[in-house]
């Protein structure tokens, strides 16, 4: 499955720069992977030690929030994902 991904400004040192890439992969999780194999350190700044998304991020596939489970969740051909950072403070 090829699809789409767009990214925010933090990943753009990993990514040599690139608003968006094309990957492949099944469900998230093997499209971040698949990222990682072109951009090591890219998993690493998306999944923690326990195998889980990071609190500061939300996945969006096709515009609609990928949350709970996004890791897990199936993505098709010419699906667009995206990977944001939420900003909090006060």
């Amino acid at each position: 499955m090829s699809v789409k991904v767009k990214l925010t400004p933090y990943f753009r040192d990993i990514v040599q720069r690139n608003e968006s890439l094309e990957a492949t992969g099944h469900t998230v999780r093997e499209v971040i992977e698949d990222i990682d194999r072109r951009y090591p350190g890219f998993k690493q700044e998306c999944i923690d030690e326990e195998g889980n998304v990071y609190s500061f991020l939300e996945i969006y596939i096709n515009q609609e929030s990928a949350f709970p489970g996004e890791l897990n969740r199936k993505v098709n051909d010419d699906d667009e994902v995206t990977i944001l950072t939420v900003i909090g403070g006060g």
